[in-house]
């Protein structure tokens, strides 16, 4: 029942939540936020019950969806409390969550039916949520949460009712089992009474509702209510036929009185008994203004239609202070609360108005006695904040009648002889006279330059001098340059400049030898300075003093510059790396141009220009002897490489050329290459290239009359096999177009790919090491390939490391977990489409495992392995069903956090149900399918499961 009457329903079948106005059934509407069946932020599947807050959210059992969300009565999307979607029972997790409540502390409770526990979340994240009680095969279905503040609930299950402590305490018996009309068997909705001392039980399996004392002993404390007391279910009379859930209904809602006295939030203020969590509540009653508390203020629920009773507050009566700093013989206004008012009070004799204002500040008493007043205070002076007079050894009394201010001295950088006058006004400042400040005058010390000086004041009190500066050749101090006051009247001092050197420059490019240096900064010096080897001139050679102790500066020599020869013919500058500046000259990875041979080297220049290249010459070509063809017409009209030229070769007698002459330049001096010529009886051989299937090949390997079809691509392979005839006898004919299939790189936590060698990332000849655990991670990472071409690869064996610090000692324990492998058999006959292969049954298995273990897919490393399948592949088009047996392996990535035990607990009926659907949504046809000789193992070494056999 909704703040105002409204009565919400769980429509659960319908998968949506009915708002209903408790006097008109036909306004039902459902609630904006949820728009149907479904696993969305605004679907439900068959909610099974519903609580609702203070604030006006909706708490909703979202059962099938394994969740809890909260909406609102708007298009908002619903937030998920606690749940991930899935069956599970980590913390995180639900299992059929059958119902909610919301309790007077506003704690939401959640019956998590299938893991045998019940939750409560104080806030409205998953952070928030916490067990609040567990059972053992009680299964919890309905909680009906304490009115009071201690967090106790009532739970019912499939063995009576509980009631339990909150805070994970152990729950104690409230209503069970027994024979008679008063026992129980099926309880299922719980309700409270009105005065919250009996707890009404709908019984659903003995069809009748029973009541029970909430201060009786568990076993005798109920009695029957309603239905038949013999337990037959009906539709007659009082008879029941199942009763789930139940509601009170006082019919009734209380309104507010109008007793004056009283301040009451409608925020807070609930008026209907049958509301829940809170019932009749009104919150936080004050006292209004001018009434006080004879107790605590109280709201007390009506017991039929019309206002409820406030009670607490009653009316004050405030009295005169006996206060000597205020003067009443002029007080006009009231006493009593809540009209007290107090006017004509002033200040007595001796007393002024303190802090500006122009009457006595007045605030009514709480409770019955004198009220306060504030505002008169004696007239007092304050010392004054004067930097010319040192107050360290004064005597003083501040009050004006008795004031005095005795033994005053100047202070530092004043003299003089002060004298004390007392304040006119209260809080003003009373007046010393006799104070003078001494005067400094500017100094002529060598080496400061005092062009720019700015002296704002000369007065020692207020001393203020800027702008003095180093002269040329005096370096500034690191503190800069400070200008201190005199003590008595004269020169004031500077401090900060000191006379420095330079030092000689590591500066490339130049000749000291004949060089003559005068380093003291002020009479800086340096001549005789020449250009280094590979260096020139590029003006004048200066040499710049230092503006600070360290290297003066060189200017006027310039490295030399090369550049690339314009005619750079049989040299070839692709992969060509140039640094021309002559000192780091380096040319590297210059080759030979094609026709070319030898070993190329450049030399740098000596002035601005091209380097010098060599070491390459032209390759010449000569006539090679083949008793296959006949030269006697051989035009060749260059037998050099570069420009090779030959033409006018023919077939010597019984030689053919079936696919044509091919005549090719040599790639050193010697002969050139001529092919093509065969006899006719030249054969081709097969090719052993890796990655073909010749299994279905049909070969004419004789060169005049070549022809081979029906070669495929091997299993791991991708493309389409194209076949090149040979050019002479027994050599082997060309297949190519077939590439292999390759995995990725992991995107893996804990994980280290900088030292990574994926020497071959192809599945057939898969090859990867270097990978290490990163920072923060620990172990021996095992790499194993992926299962379909474009998947990453697989990384496994790296666990976070924890750190646990003592007072004394601080220990690091690495967490590795024992690599764990779930191995069992799938046999039976499927019919398959025409393109699905042993993948069908990969994935098949990969999502049972997900679903059964409640692990993500991406944490789980399945091999599918059927020698009997793959034999079984090239005549499977022509069979309606086959039956072969695979052997399944089942490990989970480092860190994840799947229960073994509870996986070694699974039937192979059971993996055997849950596969069958998996594969038919695959679009296979399932006919007997068995799942045998499931075992959890721990191998000795995670990649070397093989097909059948795991260590």
């Amino acid at each position: 029942v909704e703040r105002d009457g409204t009565i919400a329903i769980a429509d659960t079948m319908n998968h949506r939540i009915m708002r209903c106005p408790r006097d008109d059934p036909s306004g039902c509407t459902p609630l904006q936020s949820i728009t149907g069946m479904g696993s969305g932020s605004r679907q439900i599947n068959q909610p099974y019950g519903i609580a609702l807050t203070k604030d006006g959210e909706y708490i909703i059992a979202d059962k099938v969806n394994h969740r809890v969300q909260i909406c609102k009565d708007n298009t908002d999307p619903c937030v998920t409390l606690l749940g991930t979607g899935s069956a599970g029972s980590g913390t995180n997790a639900l299992n059929q969550p059958y119902s909610v409540a919301v309790g007077r502390d506003g704690g939401i409770y959640i019956a998590d039916m299938m893991n045998n526990r019940v939750f409560k979340c104080t806030g409205r994240d998953s952070s928030t949520c916490s067990v609040d009680a567990t059972f053992t095969n009680f299964y919890p279905m309905y909680i009906l949460p304490s009115q009071g503040t201690t967090g106790a609930f009532y739970a019912s299950g499939m063995s009576g009712v509980r009631v339990c402590p909150g805070g994970a305490g152990p729950c104690a018996e409230f209503a069970g089992g027994g024979a008679d009309a008063n026992s129980i068997k099926g309880p299922r909705g719980l309700a409270f009474s009105l005065d919250q001392t009996q707890v009404y039980v709908a019984d659903a399996d003995w069809n009748k509702v029973v009541v029970c004392d909430v201060a009786g002993t568990a076993g005798s404390n109920c009695n029957w209510s309603l239905g038949s007391q013999d337990r037959s279910a009906g539709n007659d009379g009082r008879k029941l036929f199942y009763p789930v859930g139940l509601a009170l209904d006082s019919g009734f809602s209380c309104t507010r009185p109008s007793t004056p006295g009283y301040v009451i939030d409608a925020a807070k203020e609930y008026l209907s008994p049958d509301f829940l969590p809170t019932g009749f509540r009104v919150d936080d009653i004050t006292c209004a203004e001018g009434y006080s508390t004879s107790g605590t203020p109280t709201a007390t629920v009506c017991t039929s239609q019309g206002d409820y009773t406030l009670s607490g507050c009653a009316a004050v009566l405030c009295a005169h202070p006996t206060d000597a700093a205020y003067d009443f013989a002029g007080f006009t206004g009231s006493l009593e609360k809540p009209t007290f008012s107090v006017q004509g009070v002033t200040c007595a004799t001796g007393y002024h108005l303190a802090g500006g204002i122009t009457e006595p500040s007045v605030t009514a008493c709480d409770t019955t006695g004198p009220y306060t007043i504030a505002g008169c205070a004696i007239t007092e002076c304050v010392r004054p904040a004067l930097a010319s007079v040192d107050f360290g050894a004064v005597e003083e009394e501040l009050s004006a009648p008795t004031f005095k201010a005795e033994n005053l001295t100047c202070a530092a950088g004043y003299s003089g002889t002060p004298t004390a006058t007392v304040c006119a006004t209260h809080q003003a400042e009373y007046t010393v006279a006799g104070c003078d400040p001494i005067m400094c005058t500017q100094p002529s010390t060598v080496g400061f330059d005092f062009s720019s000086v700015v002296q704002t004041s000369l007065a020692v009190p207020s001393f203020d001098v800027t702008g003095v500066t180093c002269m040329a050749g005096y370096a500034t101090a690191e503190a800069g340059v400070t200008a201190t006051a005199c003590t008595t009247a004269g020169e004031y001092s500077v401090a900060g400049c000191a006379e420095f050197s330079c030092t000689r420059p590591a500066a490339p490019g130049y000749d000291f030898t004949g060089a003559t240096e005068n380093l003291v900064a002020h009479s800086f010096e340096v001549t005789g300075m020449a250009c280094d080897t590979h260096y020139v001139a590029t003006g004048e050679i200066t040499a710049t003093v230092c503006s600070e102790a360290g290297e003066y500066t060189l200017a006027g020599c310039a490295a030399v510059e090369c550049t690339r020869p314009a005619d750079i013919a049989g040299y070839d500058f692709t992969e060509a790396t140039e640094v021309l500046t002559a000192p780091d000259f380096a040319i590297t990875s210059v080759a030979c141009a094609v026709g070319y041979a030898g070993s190329p080297e450049a030399t740098v220049c000596g002035a601005a220009g091209p380097y010098a290249l060599s070491g390459c010459s032209i390759i010449q070509c000569t006539r090679p002897e083949n008793p296959a063809f006949n030269f006697e017409g051989v035009v060749e009209g260059s037998l050099s490489a570069p420009d090779f030229d030959v033409t006018g070769i023919t077939c010597a007698e019984t030689f053919t050329a079936p696919t044509g002459i091919t005549v090719e330049p040599c790639t050193s001096d010697g002969p050139y290459s001529v092919t093509g010529c065969v006899t006719d009886t030249a054969a081709c051989v097969r090719p052993t290239t890796a990655g073909y299937d010749f299994g279905e090949a049909t070969e004419e390997l004789t060169v005049v009359i070549f022809a081979v079809s029906g070669v495929k691509c091997e299993a791991n392979y991708l493309g389409t096999a194209e076949i090149t005839s040979c050019t002479a006898d027994q050599e082997a004919y060309t297949v190519s177009g077939c590439v292999p299939e390759l995995c990725t790189r992991p995107n893996a936590v804990g994980v280290d790919f900088g030292s990574a060698a994926e020497v071959s990332l192809a599945v057939p000849t898969f090859e990867v090491s270097g990978v290490v655990c990163a920072d923060g991670y620990t172990g021996n990472p095992t790499v194993q390939p992926c299962q379909t071409a474009g998947e990453a690869y697989y990384v496994t064996g790296c666990a976070e490391t924890t750190t646990t610090t003592t007072t004394t000692t601080t220990t690091t324990t690495t967490t590795s977990p024992t690599p764990e492998s779930l191995v069992f058999n799938i046999s039976g006959s499927f019919s398959f489409q025409a393109e699905t292969d042993d993948s069908t049954v990969h994935d098949a298995v990969h999502e049972m495992l997900a679903d059964t273990s409640g692990e993500s897919q991406d944490n789980i490393f399945v091999t599918v392995n059927s020698a009997a399948a793959r034999r079984l592949s090239a005549r499977r088009l022509a069979m309606k069903s086959f039956t072969v047996e695979y052997t399944v392996r089942y490990d989970t990535i480092a860190g994840a956090d799947t229960d073994y035990a509870e996986l070694s607990q699974l039937t192979d009926d059971g993996l055997a149900t849950v596969l069958r659907p998996k594969l038919e949504a695959k679009g296979a046809t399932v006919g007997d399918l068995v799942v045998a000789g499931l075992v959890v193992v721990e191998p000795t070494d995670p990649g070397s499961c093989q097909v059948v056999v795991c260590p």
